[in-house]
C-alpha cells in the first residue's frame, strides 16, 4: 500500500483524467466550435481536415503537454486556455500562427515561441510566469496579456519596449500591482502602448510617470538607442548579405569567413594564443585575404548585374514574340469569322426552307453538304494558320532559349574561373601563413621564458617539437578542407542557379506551347459542333451519310 502511495504522489494530477492532443481530440474540438444547423451538418459531412483548419480551440480538456499540433499547417488562432500546461513547447511547426492563448494554465516560464514570428495576439493570462523574456522574435506583437501571473517587480515590464508594433497591455493581478508606483511606470515607460489593462493611456497619465521615474527613463532610453542602433546595424547587414547571396559571394566581402575559419579550428586557436609575432603575421593574412576576395566580390557583383540584364533582355524577346503571335492570331480569326458568315447565312436559308417545308431534307442534302465541304475547307484554312503561327512563335523562342542557355553558361563559367583563381590565392595565402606559424612557434619551442604565462594546453605543445609541427599541420589541413568546402558551395550553387533557370525556360515554354495547341483544338472542336447544332436543329433523323460528314475530321 505504502509503494502504491508513492506512485500516486507521482503523478501530477492523480484525481484527474488527463487529456491528450490527438487526431480524435481535434477533430472533436473543430467541430464542437465549428458551424452550427445546416452548416454545422454539412461541415461534418465533408469532414475534418487537420491541415486546413484556420482556427482550434481546445478549452478545458485537462491537457497537461503540448504536442501533436505539427498537422495544423494552416493554423491562424490557437486556443490552449483552461487547462493543467507547465510549458509551453512544440510550436515550432505553427508558423503561420496569429493569436495563441494559452491563458488558465501553470505554465512558469516563456519559452520556445521563436518559430512564431507572425503571433500578433498572446495571452497568457493567470499561470506562474515571473519573468518576462525569450520573446525577441515576435516582433509583429500588438496585444500582449500578462495579467494575474506572479511578477513581483514592475521594472520587468521594460522588457516590453523592444516590440514597436504593441499597443495594448494587460498586466492586472501580478503582486507588483499592489504597489501604487506599478502604473505609473508603466505609463511612462510603454510610450507605444496604447491601451493598458483596456484603458486608454492619456499623455497626461505619461507626463506624470516621467516626472516620478525621469532618471529610469533616460537609461532605459539609452538602452533603448544602443539596442535601436544594433537591430539597425544587423538588419543593414543581413541585407547585405541576401544581397551578396544573389551572386554567391555572401561573407566573402570581409574578414568574417576568415575569421569563422579560425574559430571553428580548435588546433589553430591553441596556436594564435602564442600571441607576439605572430599575432602580426595573422593581421597580414587577414588583409591578403580581404584583398583577394574583394576583387571576388566585385566581379561577382558585375557578374550578377550582366546576368540580370540578360535574363530582361530575354524576357523581352520572348514577350514580344508573343505579343506579335498575339495580334497575327487575332487576325487570322477575324479573317475566319469573315469567311463563316456567308457560310451561316446560306445554312440558315436551309434550315428556314426545311422549316417552311419548303424542301425535304433529300431534296436540300446536296446543298447541305456543299456548305459543310465549304465551312470544313475554311476551319482547315484556320487550324493550319493558327498552328503556323504557333510553329513559329516556338522555334523563335527555342532558339531564344538556346542562345539564353550558351549565354548565361559562358557567365557562370567567367565566375567560376574568377573564382577559382580567388580561392587559388586564399590557398596560397593560407601556405604563407603556416610556413610563418611554423617559423615564429619554432623561435618559442622550448623557452620556458619566452612562453611566460601560455595557458597549460598550449605550454605542453610548445614543450614538444612533434606535437607542435603536428598541430600545425592539422590546423593548416582543417583551413584547406574550409576552403575547399566554401569554394565547392559557391560553385554549386551558380551551377545549379544556372541549370534551374534555363531548365524553368524550358519547361515554361513546353508548357505555354502546349496550352496554346489545346486552345487552338478547343476554338475548332467548339466551332465545329456549333456548325453540327445549326445543322441538327433541322431534324431529329438525319441522313446517316450526312451526319458522318457533319462529323468528319479534317
Amino acid at each position: 500500500m505504502a509503494e502504491n502511495k508513492s506512485l500516486n504522489s507521482l503523478i501530477i494530477h492523480p484525481d484527474i483524467e488527463p487529456g491528450v492532443i490527438d487526431n480524435e481530440m481535434l477533430t472533436r474540438c473543430i467541430l464542437e466550435y465549428g458551424p452550427t444547423e445546416e452548416a454545422g451538418r454539412l461541415f461534418a459531412e465533408e469532414g475534418v481536415h487537420l491541415d486546413e483548419a484556420p482556427i482550434v480551440r481546445l478549452e478545458f480538456q485537462n491537457i497537461l503537454r503540448i504536442d501533436h499540433l505539427w498537422m495544423l499547417k494552416s493554423l491562424k488562432k490557437l486556443t490552449l486556455a483552461h487547462n493543467l500546461i507547465e510549458k509551453i513547447e512544440n510550436l515550432d511547426q505553427l508558423t503561420g500562427l496569429n493569436e495563441l492563448d494559452l491563458s488558465f494554465n501553470k505554465i512558469e516560464k516563456i519559452e520556445n515561441l521563436q518559430a512564431l514570428a507572425s503571433l500578433e495576439v498572446l495571452t497568457l493570462f493567470h499561470n506562474k510566469i515571473r519573468k518576462l523574456e525569450n520573446m525577441d522574435t515576435l516582433e509583429n506583437l500588438l496585444v500582449f496579456s500578462i495579467g494575474d501571473n506572479f511578477i513581483e517587480d514592475f521594472k520587468e515590464m521594460s522588457y516590453l519596449r523592444r516590440f514597436r508594433k504593441l499597443r495594448s497591455v494587460s498586466f492586472k493581478g501580478n503582486p507588483c500591482c499592489d504597489d501604487p508606483m506599478t502604473y505609473q511606470f508603466l505609463k511612462s515607460a510603454l510610450t507605444r502602448v496604447t491601451y493598458l489593462d483596456y484603458k486608454l493611456v492619456s499623455e497626461d497619465d505619461r507626463e506624470t510617470g516621467r516626472a516620478v521615474f525621469r532618471g529610469i527613463l533616460r537609461k532605459l532610453g539609452e538602452a533603448d538607442e544602443k539596442t535601436e542602433k544594433e537591430r539597425v546595424a544587423r538588419e543593414e547587414y543581413e541585407a547585405r548579405v541576401k544581397f551578396y547571396a544573389l551572386s554567391f559571394v555572401e561573407y566573402l566581402s570581409g574578414p568574417e569567413l576568415l575569421e569563422s575559419m579560425f574559430e571553428k579550428d580548435p588546433d589553430g586557436s591553441i596556436l594564435l594564443k602564442v600571441g607576439g609575432e605572430l599575432l602580426g603575421f595573422y593581421e597580414q593574412y587577414k588583409e591578403q585575404y580581404v584583398e583577394t576576395m574583394i576583387g571576388l566580390v566585385d566581379f561577382a557583383q558585375d557578374a550578377y548585374n550582366m546576368r540580370q540584364n540578360e535574363i530582361r533582355l530575354f524576357k523581352d524577346l520572348v514577350d514580344n514574340a508573343l505579343d506579335d503571335s498575339v495580334i497575327k492570331s487575332k487576325a487570322v480569326v477575324e479573317e475566319f469569322e469573315e469567311k463563316k458568315k456567308p457560310l451561316v447565312g446560306q445554312m440558315n436559308e436551309i434550315i428556314l426552307k426545311f422549316t417552311n417545308k419548303q424542301a425535304t431534307i433529300e431534296q436540300l442534302e446536296p446543298n447541305i453538304i456543299d456548305v459543310g465541304e465549304s465551312f470544313n475547307d475554311v476551319i482547315f484554312d484556320l487550324w493550319k494558320k493558327l498552328m503556323s503561327i504557333e510553329m513559329t512563335l516556338y522555334e523563335q523562342c527555342e532558339e531564344s532559349r538556346v542562345q539564353f542557355a550558351v549565354n548565361m553558361t559562358e557567365m557562370i563559367t567567367k565566375l567560376l574561373e574568377v573564382s577559382r583563381n580567388a580561392f587559388g590565392a586564399w590557398r596560397e595565402h593560407e601556405g604563407m601563413w603556416s610556413m610563418r606559424q611554423f617559423e615564429a612557434l619554432s623561435k618559442l619551442l622550448g623557452n620556458k621564458v619566452l612562453l611566460g604565462d601560455a595557458p597549460p594546453e598550449l605550454f605542453e605543445v610548445m614543450m614538444d617539437r612533434d606535437l607542435m609541427m603536428n598541430l600545425v599541420a592539422q590546423s593548416s589541413d582543417n583551413h584547406i578542407r574550409f576552403i575547399d568546402a566554401r569554394e565547392d558551395l559557391l560553385m554549386t550553387r551558380a551551377n545549379n542557379w544556372r541549370d534551374e533557370l534555363v531548365q524553368g525556360a524550358n519547361d515554361n515554354e513546353i508548357k505555354r506551347n502546349r496550352d496554346r495547341i489545346l486552345e487552338i483544338y478547343y476554338f475548332i472542336d467548339n466551332q465545329r459542333e456549333e456548325w453540327a447544332d445549326m445543322q441538327m436543329s433541322m431534324t431529329e433523323t438525319v441522313d446517316p451519310e450526312t451526319a458522318a460528314l457533319l462529323g468528319d475530321d479534317f
